[in-house]
C-alpha cells in the first residue's frame, strides 16, 4: 500500500497540499481527529482481510461445480469451468476486480487519513497546549465501535 506521502494520482492531492500549505482550515474537535484517525486504520484492516479473502478465492484449486475431472469418472463441465474462470477473475484477475477496487478504496481512506493528520498536525505543531492535549486524548478516549452498515431488507424476505 502506499505510504504517506501523496503522489499526482492521489484522489485528494490538492486538498492535501492546501492542509500542507496552511490554505485549509477544518473547525473540528482534537477527539476527532484522534476517531478519524481510528476508523481510517479499521477500515484500511477490513480492505485488507477483503483482499487476502479475493487472493485466496482467485488462487483456489478445486470449487466443487463438476470444473474439474474426479477419479470417479466425472466429467467435466464447460459451463462450471467458465464459471469458475469469471469467479477468479473478479476476486483478482481483472482491473474491476472485488481486490482492484478494494485497492482504490484503500487509497482513498489513505488519503483522508493524510489530509486529517495534516490539519491536525498544522494545529499541534504550532500551539503546545493544543498538541498535549491531542497526546492525551489519543493516548486515553476510549476506543468506539465503527459506523454498523444500514443493512435494508425487503418486507417479507
Amino acid at each position: 500500500m502506499a505510504d504517506d506521502k501523496t503522489t499526482s494520482a492521489s484522489p485528494l492531492a490538492n486538498l492535501i497540499t492546501e492542509a500542507r500549505e496552511g490554505r485549509l482550515t477544518i473547525r473540528m474537535d482534537l477527539e476527532k481527529f484522534v476517531y478519524i484517525d481510528r476508523d481510517c486504520e479499521y477500515f484500511k484492516d477490513v480492505i485488507l482481510k477483503i483482499q487476502r479473502n479475493m487472493t485466496e478465492t482467485s488462487q483456489q484449486d478445486k470449487w466443487g461445480l463438476g470444473d474439474t475431472f474426479t477419479p470417479q469418472g466425472d466429467r467435466d463441465l464447460m459451463s462450471a469451468k467458465t464459471m469458475v474462470k469469471r469467479w477468479r477473475e473478479k476476486s483478482r484477475g481483472s482491473e474491476n476486480s472485488v481486490y482492484a477496487v478494494m485497492e482504490s478504496h484503500y487509497k482513498v481512506i489513505e488519503d483522508f487519513q493524510t489530509l486529517f493528520r495534516t490539519v491536525r498536525e498544522r494545529i499541534t505543531g504550532v500551539d503546545t497546549e493544543q498538541a498535549a492535549k491531542y497526546q492525551d486524548l489519543e493516548a486515553n478516549l476510549p476506543q468506539q465501535a465503527p459506523a454498523q452498515a444500514k443493512i435494508f431488507s425487503w418486507p417479507g424476505l
